[in-house]
């Protein structure tokens, strides 16, 4: 999707859904697969993210209605979060919908040093958003899963779908990653609210090393807490971390407090493997960069994470 936001188009798609104020400057802050986003600049008014719903994608279908819905929500807790500002449908503007969030001032995990307090603030704050209770919070449109295996599987359908799409479900490695997960799922707890995307470019950190803020939850939903911490033993694995996941030193201590099974943690690795390769595939064809991980690094980091499960 190629759209030049340009300071009178961003005016107009600020005052189509109710905020105010004059753009100076639109600037692109996504370089890669999630909904297009943009830092607007106003005159005499605070800055103001754009996100712009792209019509097909890694993660389709994409919905940014939703993720704005599932932030609404969380407002009301104590995971901060920006405010909604606006939503648009279709006929917006800029041709698909749009939501419109309040600019939170803090440098992501990446940014800054990685201090005890800040990597303690991380796991206290993604526990946090596992332990909030998503049913007075409205969340349950979300279609919450039941306990057993119905979180495993309904994740590895939405995964084969895209894959399917994108003509890569018959690759070797994909498939045999496929074919494993289905003789390992595990027995998930009944749901919790999962960010589905905790890597540390979404957590936001103050001056005092407390996460300030959490970012984009477009592909937040109600499952198993393991697929959370999964995907950071996967992506840590893929930036050359070697250790089983339960020994991975963001997970760990979180993991012994769990009381689960090393077999779960090692299945939502592998789990969130699946999803990274399919991603690099499909990164690779429509990106708007070249994946950050190499296809060597997948092939490397699932032969691993087959061995920790037994395959």
């Amino acid at each position: 999707m190629d759209i030049e936001l340009t300071p009178t188009l961003a005016t107009e798609a600020l005052r189509a859904c109710g905020v105010n104020g004059q753009v100076l400057t639109a600037d692109r802050l996504d370089g890669g697969v999630s909904n297009l986003t943009w830092r607007i600049e106003r005159a005499d008014d605070a800055p103001v993210v754009l996100r712009l719903e792209r019509p097909s994608g890694i993660f389709q279908p994409y919905d940014v209605q939703r993720e704005a819905r599932v932030i609404r929500c969380l407002e009301r807790s104590p995971v901060p979060v920006p405010q909604v500002l606006g939503t648009t449908g279709a006929d917006s503007p800029l041709g698909a919908p749009y939501v419109i969030l309040s600019w939170l001032d803090y440098p992501h995990m990446g940014m800054v040093p990685m201090t005890p307090e800040v990597v303690d603030s991380y796991r206290s704050m993604v526990e946090s958003i596992h332990a909030l209770d998503w049913r007075s919070l409205d969340l349950d449109f979300l279609d919450p899963p039941a306990a057993g295996h119905e979180a495993a599987l309904r994740d590895l359908d939405a995964v084969r779908a895209r894959a399917i799409a994108f003509n890569c479900q018959h690759d070797h490695l994909i498939a045999e990653i496929g074919a494993t997960l289905n003789r390992h799922l595990p027995d998930s707890p009944e749901p919790r609210l999962c960010h589905g995307d905790i890597n540390v470019f979404n957590y936001l950190v103050d001056d005092d090393g407390a996460i300030a803020g959490v970012v984009d939850w477009e592909q937040a939903q109600l499952g198993d807490p393991l697929s959370d911490w999964g995907l950071i033993t996967a992506l840590g694995s893929l930036k050359g971390m070697n250790a089983p996941p339960e020994a991975h030193p963001l997970v760990a201590p979180v993991f012994q407090r769990s009381g689960r099974d090393a077999r779960d943690l090692r299945y939502w690795m592998l789990h969130q493997m699946y999803k990274l390769a399919v991603i690099h595939r499909i990164w690779s064809e429509i990106g708007d960069s070249p994946p950050w991980y190499s296809w060597s690094d997948v092939e490397r980091v699932s032969e691993s994470a087959l061995m920790y499960l037994g395959e």
